[in-house]
């Protein structure tokens, strides 16, 4: 008996979904890349030996893997999901404790601890700072889970969320917001936080355009860095090549990431415009409201607000690839492949295979800010917890 032309239909997809599911799980294994002889950390164990020693989801054969959730299987996917999930609502998945400080400028900066002090009261734990991407803030969904991994059981750490001037309701009162390397902020956070838990050992997370904050502020202190280790997440490393990135001609740039990008960014704008336009610096509000690319709005908000040229003088003083080389304590990056934001090609292999203090995690998949195994479950906290506890592990307190 013949079957079907559906029946053969069926056969053969399900055949073909089996083949791209078997080779996406057989391309599924972290790679890592660093330079051949890692650096000692505190004089003990190298690098290298600590992480194939205590961080099996990037170093171990088998746990060493990210596999797409099946039902998110392409880069487009795993980037958008958690958009959409929080269409309906961002998740509470956990509970913060905000702090407001005062940078020297009057500007204002509010630390979101996380468990609030009533459940985890102040002691000498080890403390892990997060730091949000573009437009974002302690709320987002990959801020959250990475929180509440780190903040759990068996880590039980302290984390911190620095959110930047005028972001996550923090009230703007400069006149200026921030950018991907205003590092100043930064660095007052954490001299803050260093004051306040003087025992603590500190390690600074980053995601996305806080990542490329981040490890520019690791590779400015250098030697003298007050952080443990560091880590970057989808870090853009070059901030031109990003931006070029998500506005090339395509239907997903069109209709999916730059509007998005451009939305939160403009959002951002048009709640603090009032305080940004009565600074010092002349902003064209004509212009500013005709803005359809990223690129546009650091040309007319970003790069006059902080005195650069330009968007590409912007993009060239602060693109963090440049501060790789400088960076003298553990630092850790995690990137996929697929990323739509972050692309392959702007990757710095080279600086990973020549200073002995960095190491780079890639995965085959994973988009922007992804990494979903199912429908709750994201891979990249555990790596994090991971590395922050073996780094924890292997370092001393230098009181300040």
């Amino acid at each position: 008996m013949t079957p079907s032309p559906a029946v053969t239909v069926g056969v053969f997809a399900a055949g073909a979904a089996a083949f791209v599911r078997r080779r996406t799980v057989d391309n599924s294994q972290v790679q890592l890349i660093h330079a051949p002889t890692t650096a000692s950390v505190e004089k003990e164990k190298s690098l290298a030996e600590i992480i194939a020693a205590e961080c099996p989801s990037l170093a171990d054969p088998e746990k060493g893997r990210f596999v797409p959730f099946v039902l998110l299987p392409t880069a487009d996917f795993q980037t958008c999901f958690n958009g959409v999930k929080e269409r309906f609502g961002k998740p509470k998945l956990v509970m913060y404790e905000r702090e407001l400080i005062t940078t020297n400028d009057g500007g204002t900066i509010g630390l979101d601890w996380s468990p609030p002090f009533a459940e985890m009261p102040e002691d000498d734990r080890p403390i892990v700072i997060l730091s949000h991407g573009l437009s974002g803030g302690s709320q987002e969904t990959y801020v959250q889970k990475t929180a509440k991994q780190l903040s759990g059981d068996p880590y039980s750490f302290r984390t911190v969320v620095v959110n930047y001037r005028g972001c996550a309701g923090v009230k703007l009162t400069t006149h200026v917001l921030y950018n991907g390397g205003f590092t100043s902020d930064y660095g007052f956070a954490v001299e803050h936080i260093r004051s306040r838990f003087p025992q603590s050992k500190l390690i600074g997370v980053g995601f996305s355009l806080g990542a490329n904050l981040v490890t520019k502020y690791v590779g400015e202190q250098g030697a003298d860095c007050p952080l443990k280790a560091a880590i970057s997440v989808c870090n853009p490393f070059d901030l031109a090549a990003s931006s070029d990135a998500v506005e090339k001609p395509s239907f997903r740039n069109r209709h999916i990431y730059t509007p998005a990008m451009l939305l939160g960014l403009m959002n951002l704008y048009k709640r603090h415009r009032t305080m940004m336009e009565t600074g010092p610096v002349e902003l064209d509000a004509d212009a500013i409201g005709k803005i359809t690319r990223i690129r546009q709005f650091d040309d007319l908000i970003t790069a006059r607000a902080f005195g650069y040229k330009d968007s590409t003088d912007y993009y060239n003083q602060c693109s963090s690839a440049q501060f790789l080389p400088d960076i003298r304590i553990p630092f850790l990056a995690i990137s996929s492949l697929d990323d739509p934001v972050c692309p392959e090609e702007i990757i710095p292999r080279e600086s990973f295979r020549t200073n002995p203090h960095l190491i780079l995690a890639l995965t085959e998949y994973g988009g922007h800010l992804g990494f979903h195994e199912d429908l709750s479950t994201s891979w990249y906290p555990r790596p994090i917890a991971e590395f922050c506890s073996a780094i924890f592990n292997h370092t001393t307190v230098k009181t300040v």
